[in-house]
């Protein structure tokens, strides 16, 4: 029979995967299905250039990028021979995932540190505006970054606490996993090994024995064989395209990771801000009135104080210097540090809320455990200081969350997160065209999706019928110019202008001129896509 305490812990570890889902569920429907988020749709409907097919010749995809591995483009290569394409279909999936990482967050913190701390990171990490803005969309990708990270440290817990040599092979699976998923795992799990040569050198020189050395490289390696693979055949394009670096950039990116770790990074980016491109709307049902009534009572409400939470805990970990705790501290900051410096040095990378947001456990193990440890050892003031302390950030992070939501149902999404991509879908679905040249980044995997990769599309860019093209090329873009139907963002809603610019420009001067068809608006009434030809002559 299951004891009283791990019924506890399997309990509290639900109840906070439960509260996360059903937040997700409330915000998953309402931006449009954005061209990262389903980078790995071409892979899954076989689109030429789409990944790298290792396996025999055969259609198996192993990489989407040079770092980007292909293993969600398996996890969803099923789920899209079962359901219909839709927000639903993508975001579920990853939404769940992301609650069994807090379900197992919570597992973690409690072979840890006990069941106080499991409390305490456990409620923050499942009301985490950003971990679950980030998770629920998924257009890092994080999730499988997340769960496994979290699932490889539980398993490497349980090994060390009872010595289980298949725990320490199946963790060290999941940490290759990640490096397979995307290459930026690195980050932690370098941060990771760092901190534990450091802060536990005995406990490493111990366990270090060739079985316990092979398992683990055992698992890393097999985790990690399909980029390990890609790799050798193709002369290491995941070091040479991502291994540089600059020293100039530490001050924008720790503003970036200020805004992620308060909640406010996304806003305008994901959620529209008011007067930035959506129509406002009045609320259309419960949860819309509740988040409207709620704002209209706090007002706006655009950051959390986990950075006043987090100095704390840092002063906490000072005044704990001679706990039981010091290492645990000591490691968890250590392994932060390391990984967050690393971000910082990376050139192209480290500045975006969902680059900082892999952080996310590292930061929260320091934090709960600091929390938890004051707790105990100053008895029932200290508990009762940070129980209060509980209520208020995990009160201040739902009122973020609901800034997004509110934002999200007020005035809807801007650029590429525009839900009018699915009213884009359907009108090209029934378009009977040749070719659907598409000229603005953000709109092309959205489609290959949502349409199954049946209709006729291709990519104009800013060199569309340039001087440097070969005479073939030129012969491609005139014909596109002639017969091609084509497809944009408005101007308040397009990412990259030089790419509608360079493509008007070069039709002028080749005797054309735009011709708008129709305009694609939002579920808040703002166009946010054009369709259009070009017609000879000029305008």
């Amino acid at each position: 029979m299951p004891s009283p305490k791990s019924k506890q812990r399997r309990w509290l570890g639900c109840f906070c995967a439960l509260i996360f889902f059903f937040l997700g569920c409330v915000i998953l429907p309402y931006p449009g299905l954005q061209n990262d988020e389903v980078i790995f749709a071409p892979a899954d409907y076989q689109v030429p250039g789409s990944a790298v097919f290792l396996v025999f010749h055969e259609h198996i995809p192993v990489m989407l990028m040079s770092y980007l591995g292909a293993l969600k483009s398996w996890l969803y290569a099923g789920i899209l021979n079962v359901f219909p394409p839709s927000s639903w279909t993508v975001r579920l999936p990853v939404l769940f995932l992301a609650a069994i990482t807090v379900w197992l967050f919570v597992e973690l913190l409690e072979a840890i540190q006990g069941s106080r701390a499991a409390w305490v990171g456990g409620l923050l990490l499942a009301t985490d505006t950003m971990f679950l803005v980030t998770a629920c969309f998924d257009w890092g990708p994080v999730v499988l970054q997340h769960l496994l990270i979290v699932a490889g440290l539980l398993l490497i817990v349980r090994f060390v606490l009872r010595a289980t040599p298949s725990a320490l092979f199946w963790g060290f699976f999941c940490l290759g996993l990640g490096l397979w998923d995307k290459a930026l795992f690195l980050w932690n799990l370098s941060g990771l090994a760092v901190a534990a040569l450091i802060v536990y050198p005995g406990a490493v020189r111990a366990r270090l024995t060739i079985r316990n050395t092979a398992l683990a490289a055992g698992g890393l390696l097999l985790g990690a064989l399909p980029l390990i693979a890609y790799n050798l055949v193709s002369g290491w394009p995941t070091l040479r395209s991502n291994s540089s670096f600059r020293f100039d950039e530490f001050g924008s990116k720790f503003r970036s990771l200020r805004g992620t770790w308060n909640g406010s990074a996304v806003l305008g980016y994901i959620a529209s801000l008011p007067g930035q491109a959506g129509q406002p709307r009045d609320a259309g049902n419960v949860l819309e009135r509740l988040s409207y009534a709620l704002h209209s009572l706090f007002g706006d409400h655009p950051q959390n104080r986990l950075e006043w939470a987090f100095l704390a805990a840092v002063i906490l970990a000072a005044l704990l210097w001679r706990s039981p705790a010091r290492k645990k501290l000591l490691f968890f900051l250590l392994a932060l540090a390391v990984a967050w410096f690393q971000m910082a040095i990376t050139k192209d990378a480290g500045a975006s809320a969902h680059h900082v947001v892999l952080l996310w456990p590292l930061a929260y193990l320091f934090l709960a455990v600091a929390f938890a440890e004051a707790a105990s050892r100053w008895g029932r003031l200290g508990a009762g200081v940070v129980a209060a302390a509980m209520v208020y950030l995990v009160a201040q992070n739902l009122l973020v969350t609901n800034q997004h939501f509110y934002l999200l149902a007020r005035y809807g999404s801007p650029r590429s997160w525009t839900d009018a991509i699915y009213a884009l879908s359907a009108d090209l679905g029934r378009a009977r065209a040749s070719q659907i040249v598409v000229a603005d980044w953000g709109i092309v995997n959205s489609l290959i999706l949502l349409q199954r990769n049946r209709l006729p599309l291709v990519l104009a860019d800013e060199n569309f019928l340039s001087p440097t093209e070969s005479d073939s090329e030129r012969r491609r873009d005139r014909q596109r110019l002639e017969s091609g139907l084509w497809v944009g963002h408005t101007l308040p809603y397009r990412e990259i202008n030089q790419v509608n610019d360079s493509v008007v420009k070069a039709a002028a001067m080749a005797g054309f001129h735009k011709q708008i068809l129709r305009l694609v608006s939002d579920t808040h009434a703002s166009p946010a896509f054009e369709i259009f030809r070009f017609a000879p002559g000029a305008n």
